[in-house]
């Protein structure tokens, strides 16, 4: 007989942790309790010793989908028990995570289309192994009370399912059926109820074949709905939107429809099916009307992440646009009376439900590579989450924010060992994104009762939302370079020196100009610049953002650069105009920005003016980029000052699929030149290594070379890493200063 203790630590709250021990020690006989508390479950054992052994394996190797173990210990116990028990736990929450929303597992799913089953075609079919969390929390511990559910009563068989330990909606506080729990309502756009129940989704179903734009409440938002085939429809959505060019994502029915408009190995199809259910960017096979993604050659799609999906896209038999439902830089919308109010005049009708909506959530996004999901996006299925701090053990104590970026916000926050990332918010220049930001950080602060010993965000001067902490906080702001490795070097537990190639479009740097095209040293409070790309002059600012021809003269007149391509790009009279703003340097700064020679670039190759969304050039040129042509433009340093001259030069006389692949494959050249001149590891961090083509390119590169490299794990390479690298910093401040 032994008995023994054991503390669990990671995601095991919400999870169907606690019945699955049940199930685990009963089935092996052994005898004991298990119950949350403030860290993480408790068990407690009695029995034989190999039997406990064999318990403890299984804990490790049978987890319940959603279940993450960090830690494991065990000790001695003092209790013999004579059967086991699930018992209650009190001060279950302080820690406890608060989970993300998660696609329909296949369970759910079978019965969801099984005619003999109870909840047969009931659109919020749930178990404890999938289905909504994030959304529906008010506060902790997570039980039903304390979600959106609290309103609806359980019916007798429901609640017999959630109290069965042995049942796998024992605990699953969104448990509901038919007869007990939220139900549709199909809704025109001044408010009246056209139908309900069954009734309303065919309605729905309807409205889209016949060519109309249906917003549709899913778990953490809207989304606009259209027939992905349908050309007018897609082109009318464009227009009430005014999105004119960005992509749209399709929902397909089912991995056989996905191919039909992607290309599709086997890492790919295997993070489509996941439980996270992303956007997921594919090579396109060119099937769909090209209004939806146009001139990059790709095509996100993903696949039904709720029942409710699943039954609309089983009706339609057809793919459709799912776009988030929101004016443009705002945040997602989650209730009706906002999206009466803001799109009456963009959507015909909507698919509302009764099961309200506390925190809202973008759809996440990726693409995948070696194996592996690379991220554009972090939200649904994936955040908000609770990670342990990765760092040879090392958890100082203390409590601090990270305030993320001005575009692609995400905040942070770190707490004894602890880091709480939050769900992606977006870009922080409107009122209604501001407010986001603000609500969801008060409902982090009250559910955990942070409270924080200082303050850190971006060093960029127009970061103002961060003067809202000042009179309450300590404030240190963090260079944003240096915040993309330090994200990297986070996630990858390094603590020794890297050199980091840090490229993105735009972070201001320690000279007051606009950095992105950086070759750093970094540490883990300190970086030093040892190289960057030349820099030229952004002429009008932002304005150069979206009339990408200003960076291409200025390029041009930086290196004496003169072609038909230029003049047929650049009128006369307008050269004359920048010539002026050029000499007296009116309304320019410097700027090294690698995203915005890109800009450059394709404006030159494309004969392109202006483009409507971030990255679209970048992604023109990785469309053309050809893996057969071995051919790349050299890039010189001297003095730590990489020219692109020649890439330039060359690119107004090649046609646009040279131009475009040899300029992808000079960059990686260049990678691999910088990597081999440094006996450090490298870290691959910023917006600039979304672009496929020349991500693959370097790192095989790095492979064939035995280049030592880090990449992004869980957060993407883009300004949304940002908070994760302030985070890093902080712990560095907290480790050697005396105050902590």
């Amino acid at each position: 007989m032994r008995l023994v203790k054991i503390e669990i630590y990671g995601l095991v709250q919400g999870v169907g942790f606690r019945p699955f021990v049940y199930q685990l020690a009963t089935n092996l006989g052994l005898n004991g309790i298990v119950l949350n508390d403030s860290s993480g479950v408790k068990i407690e054992l009695s029995g034989e010793l190999g039997l406990i052994d064999e318990f403890i394996k299984s804990l490790k190797t049978k987890l319940p989908p959603l279940a993450r173990i960090d830690k494991i210990v065990v000790s001695d116990g003092c209790n013999i028990y004579s059967d086991f028990k699930i018992i209650s736990s009190k001060d279950s929450y302080k820690f406890a995570p608060i989970l993300p929303d998660f696609a329909i597992c296949d369970e759910c799913k079978n019965e969801l289309l099984d005619s003999s089953n109870y909840r047969y075609n009931h659109p919020f079919i749930n178990c404890t192994n999938c289905g909504p969390r994030f959304s529906l929390i008010k506060g902790l511990p997570y039980d039903r009370a304390n979600t959106t559910m609290g309103k609806f009563k359980m019916c007798n068989k429901c609640k017999a399912e959630y109290k069965d330990p042995l049942n796998r909606r024992y605990h699953a506080q969104p448990i509901a059926c038919k007869n007990c729990g939220p139900s549709l309502s199909y809704k025109d756009m001044s408010g009246n109820i056209l139908s309900t129940y069954e009734n309303g989704l065919k309605d729905c179903v309807n409205a889209i074949k016949d060519g109309k734009i249906v917003a549709i409440k899913g778990v953490g938002g809207f989304h606009l709905v259209c027939d992905a085939l349908n050309h007018q429809a897609i082109s009318t959505l464009r227009a009430r939107k005014n999105r004119p060019d960005k992509p749209f994502a399709i929902m397909c029915k089912d991995m056989d429809m996905a191919k039909k408009y992607a290309y599709i190995d086997e890492s790919e199809a295997r993070i489509l099916n996941s439980n996270l259910k992303p956007i997921v960017l594919l090579k396109s096979k060119d099937k769909l009307p090209d209004i939806i993604a146009k001139d990059i050659g790709k095509i996100g799609i993903f696949l039904p992440p709720t029942p409710l999906h699943i039954l609309l896209l089983n009706m339609l038999n057809s793919p459709v646009i799912a776009t988030s439902a929101n004016l443009s830089k705002e945040p997602i919308i989650k209730d009706y009376e906002t999206l009466k109010d803001k799109l009456r005049g963009v959507c015909d009708f909507a698919l509302d439900n009764d099961r309200q909506i506390v925190n809202p959530s973008d759809d996440s996004i990726c693409f995948a590579l070696d194996e592996k999901a690379i991220y554009l996006r972090t939200s649904r299925g994936l955040k908000p989450s609770i990670l342990p701090l990765n760092l040879n053990g090392v958890a100082p104590k203390g409590c601090f924010l990270a305030l993320g970026a001005l575009m692609k916000n995400q905040f942070a926050i770190y707490k004894d060992g602890l880091i709480f990332s939050s769900v992606y918010i977006g870009d922080m220049g409107s009122v209604a994104t501001k407010l986001r930001f603000d609500e969801l950080l008060e409902s982090f602060k009250s559910i955990y009762g942070f409270e924080f010993d200082f303050v850190l965000g971006d060093a960029h001067p127009h970061f103002g939302f961060i003067d809202d902490f000042a009179k309450s906080y300590e404030i240190h702001r963090v260079y944003h370079h240096h915040a993309h490795a330090l994200s990297v070097m986070l996630e990858n537990g390094i603590s020794n020196d890297v050199i980091a190639l840090s490229f993105d479009g735009t972070g201001y740097g320690r000279d007051s100009t606009i950095w992105g095209g950086e070759i750093l040293r970094c540490s883990k409070g300190e970086f030093d610049r040892i190289m960057h790309f030349d820099s030229f002059d952004l002429i009008g600012g932002d304005k150069a953002i979206k009339n990408i021809y200003y960076l291409a003269y200025a390029i041009a007149k930086k290196y004496s650069l003169n072609s038909p391509k230029l003049d047929r790009l650049i009128p006369e009279i307008q050269k004359d105009n920048l010539d002026k703003i050029l000499k007296n340097q009116i309304n320019t700064i410097k700027c090294s920005s690698l995203g915005r020679i890109f800009d450059a670039f394709a404006s030159i190759i494309f004969g392109l003016k202006s483009v409507s969304y971030d990255a679209q050039a970048p992604m023109m040129v990785e469309a053309l980029y050809d893996e057969s042509l071995d051919l790349a433009y050299e890039f010189s340093i001297n003095d730590g000052i990489i020219s692109y001259e020649n890439a330039f030069k060359k690119a107004l006389v090649d046609e646009p699929r040279i131009a475009a692949t040899a300029f992808i494959n000079g960059l990686a050249n260049l990678s691999l030149e910088i990597a081999s001149s440094y006996n450090l590891p490298i870290v691959l961090c910023g917006g600039v290594w979304q672009n496929r083509a020349l991500l693959k390119k370097t790192i095989d590169k790095f492979k064939v070379n035995q280049i030592e490299y880090y990449l992004p794990i869980n957060e993407p390479m883009n300004d949304s890493a940002i908070a994760m690298g302030q985070i890093y910093f902080g712990l560095n401040m907290l480790r050697y200063n005396d105050k902590f």
